[in-house]
């Protein structure tokens, strides 16, 4: 490749810079698209991260067909706008969720053709706390769950209500149950989305800000961007193309046909690659470039599993192992059809494809057992079953195999480490990585920490060295080793050095550190919420007032972030709107100890004297053994 590229410099001097740095460019993408980085087929020219996502309509002039049907699967209607039609839910009377964690309560509603969901508490004395959120997006093809997302400007977040459609019933969303509701404040990043819908556009190189957002998993999830292909088609050039300019699943070896569905049917935690991003992947490429994927590994009883453990499961099955390297390999789509909906599927297209390998063999159950389920091979080799991380939820389990009698169901499992199942041989530095976002994330196991402290120890990783020592908790330790060490930082090491700081009141260092690491990403809606809390805690109102604005128009239902807006403007002397401010976080979480602190503190500068006695009593009665119960007492005498 460098003699072509040193041949065009020599040719073309004559024609000037430009055009030969054109023509290199030229040479470069033609190199892209016709290298070989599938091991056993060819690339595609959709590959080329300049060709673009042209949306399910665009497929349609072609291929109507295909989508006529497609637009009915899980896929297709995993994601739309919050309308009658495409929830799921039962409305025919009022459901009233609980939270007793955090004494609220939810409700669903229409109001004509808009949903809402609201929350409210009830005896809360001297307020009633009542708050209404229109619902724009559903999430979920109806066939497990409905899941609702309302849009805030360009960012989208969880609302705290789920339908669980099996069981007809609403409930808090995973996650949420055991105190960790967080209400309507969880933000979604481009994760989330990246596999519940199309591929969606995003602002400013952005995690968070959404461009736009599609209306559930199009063609392009599994073909890869069309543009290049559409363009081509209107040419009449797609018989003469050398490289292809869109990918059809059947066409790539095993691994990549299994990588296309593991994409998104593989829930575990994702560990990306340095440099990539969740968009980065495309059909037909190696997974295990863009990110790893790693699920826990037990020993002994193997029967639980996730929900969207399908590709995990799939590929312990001997089924597949024995078949997988044949001219026609068995994967995912020997038994599903992409295009058509599970639930339009009858049971004798499964049954065929198991007939393919077990025909001579026959099934040896009795024939009155055989009887009793149609003589359908799924019902008893992947039976289906609730799942370990989603409430309310069963479905059929994908690791094929003779089923498993009763006695072996009782066995202890034990946990013995994470393995990525898209990697065989993951690179230290990322399985550490993964043992500890694994604790972060999923799992507060004692066990993945331990692990990740036994690699560091034979491996030299400062940034997730300072992870580490964060999620232990050991922040005294944290510092040193920074302050010793100096690494460059990432700006999320930066929130953790930050943090750390501030835990072992090291106030200024912390705020210089968070500065720093606001500067080095100002688009993190997650690093800049907490920048601004702290900023205006401790007295850093020019810092915070800039954030101000911006975080209190991200985050319009959190307490947290008026309270820290209410005592911001208390120090710049804007008593007015920190009334307003605290008040509505009041409204928002009226049991909260640091709303009533700084009402007090309000009321102390403002020298409102029922405010006064107001919250000096309310604070003493919750908390007679407040720190500071003489001074609050010395208020109201």
């Amino acid at each position: 490749m460098a003699k072509q590229i040193l041949r065009i410099f020599q040719q073309n001097s004559k024609l000037g810079v430009l055009t030969a740095v054109s023509l290199i460019l030229s040479l470069l993408f033609l190199y892209q698209c016709s290298s070989n980085t599938d091991g056993v087929g060819q690339d595609y020219a959709n590959h080329a991260p300049v060709v673009d996502y042209v949306g399910i309509d665009a497929c349609a002039e072609c291929h109507s067909d295909k989508v006529s049907t497609f637009i009915h699967t899980g896929m297709g209607m995993s994601f739309d706008h919050a309308t009658k039609v495409k929830s799921s839910a039962e409305f025919k009377e009022q459901h009233i969720v609980y939270d007793s964690f955090l004494d609220y309560y939810y409700s669903p509603y229409w109001r004509r053709d808009s949903l809402f969901i609201k929350e409210f508490r009830l005896n809360d004395g001297d307020t009633t706390h009542q708050l209404e959120v229109f619902i724009d997006y559903i999430v979920g093809s109806g066939q497990h769950t409905n899941s609702h997302i309302y849009r805030n400007g360009n960012f989208l977040f969880q609302a705290p209500l789920t339908y669980y459609v099996q069981e007809g019933k609403w409930d808090l969303p995973p996650g949420y149950e055991n105190g960790n509701n967080s209400r309507f404040n969880r933000i979604l990043n481009v994760e989330c989305l990246s596999c519940h819908n199309a591929m969606p556009k995003m602002l400013d190189e952005s995690q968070f800000s959404f461009a736009s957002v599609g209306s559930g998993i199009d063609c392009e999830r599994c073909h890869g961007p069309g543009e290049l292909h559409i363009k081509r088609a209107k040419e009449g050039t797609l018989d003469s193309e050398k490289v292809p300019s869109i990918v059809n699943p059947r066409n790539l070896s095993w691994e990549r046909q299994i990588d296309v569905c593991q994409r998104c049917h593989l829930q575990g935690l994702n560990v990306l690659k340095e440099g990539k991003k969740f968009t980065d992947f495309r059909p037909g490429m190696d997974l295990s470039e863009t990110f790893e994927i790693y699920l826990p590994l037990f020993e002994g009883n193997e029967e639980n599993f996730d929900m969207a453990n399908h590709a995990a499961r799939f590929q312990r099955s001997e089924c597949f192992i024995q078949n997988r390297d044949k001219e026609k390999p068995f994967t995912c789509i020997s038994c599903h059809n992409p295009h058509v909906s599970v639930k339009y599927t009858q049971g004798s297209v499964y049954n065929a494809v198991c007939a393919d390998c077990h025909t001579d063999k026959g099934c040896t159950e009795l024939e009155e057992t055989r009887t009793k389920v149609d003589n359908n091979c799924v019902t008893c080799h992947m039976p289906q079953q609730g799942t370990e991380d989603i409430p309310h939820v069963s479905v059929h389990d994908h690791y094929i195999r003779k089923p498993v009698k009763s006695e072996h169901k009782q066995e202890m499992s034990k946990l013995i480490g994470l393995y990525a199942v898209n990697n065989e041989d993951p690179d230290p530095y990322y399985k550490t990585k993964a043992y500890l976002e694994y604790f972060e994330k999923f799992d507060k196991n004692p066990f993945f920490l331990q692990q990740a402290g036994i690699l560091l120890e034979s491996n030299e990783f400062p940034i997730l060295n300072i992870k580490y020592l964060y999620l232990k908790e050991d922040f005294a330790t944290l510092v040193n080793y920074y302050n010793s060490n100096a690494p460059e930082l990432d700006h999320w090491t930066a929130y953790m050095v930050g943090e750390s700081m501030m835990r072992i009141n090291k106030y200024e260092d912390g705020m210089q550190m968070f500065n720093l690491s606001y500067k080095m990403n100002t688009a993190d809606p997650l690093v800049n919420r907490r920048y601004f809390i702290l900023a205006s805690r401790h007295g850093k109102f020019e810092e915070a007032g800039e954030l101000e604005a911006e975080i209190l128009s991200i985050y319009r239902y959190d307490p947290e972030v008026y309270e820290a807006a209410g005592i911001l403007n208390i120090g710049l002397m804007n008593f007015k709107k920190a009334k307003e401010y605290l008040d509505y976080a009041y409204g928002l979480f009226p049991k909260d100890l640091g709303i009533w602190e700084a009402q007090l503190n309000l009321a102390i500068r403002t020298q409102d004297k029922q405010a006064l006695k107001l919250w000096s009593q309310k604070i003493l009665s919750k908390y007679p053994d407040h720190p500071n119960k003489e001074q609050i007492e010395a208020l109201i005498q």
